[in-house]
């Protein structure tokens, strides 16, 4: 009966057209930095309220260490760009043991940040470019 269920499930949600597995990121340069690589997936942006939101990853040129000892070769982040007032905050950063956001998490923030202006030159100031 279970099996019965699960077939009935899986052909309903394949009809409905729901995707098996998310769609990967698509990572446009943005700058090389000594730091490394920034980069922003286009794909990503929202807006609400004026807000807009967009996943962006470095790539850094040189292994990471975070202050418990996991290494890291790249970190994404969550930031959000109020394009009238230019400033940005950030949501979230996850930080991967690969390239390119890839490999293990080693480790995850979550914490809001507070807005800040937009600084000219920057990665972020790059990006909002784009974005705005």
């Amino acid at each position: 009966m279970n099996n019965t269920r699960l077939l009935i499930t899986l052909v309903l949600a394949s009809s409905l057209g729901q995707p098996a597995v998310a769609a990967p990121a698509h990572w446009d340069a943005v700058l090389l930095t000594p730091l490394g690589l920034y980069h922003f997936d286009p794909h990503t942006v929202s807006d609400k309220g004026g807000i807009k939101t967009v996943q962006t990853l470095l790539d850094y040129k040189t292994t990471q260490e975070t202050s418990e000892g996991q290494k890291y070769r790249s970190s994404q982040t969550e930031i959000q760009l109020n394009c009238k007032s230019q400033s940005a905050r950030i949501m979230h950063t996850s930080y991967h043991s690969a390239a390119m956001g890839t490999g293990k998490e080693v480790f995850k923030e979550g914490s809001v940040r507070e807005w800040m202006d937009v600084v000219k030159g920057t990665p972020i100031e790059r990006i909002a470019h784009r974005v705005c």
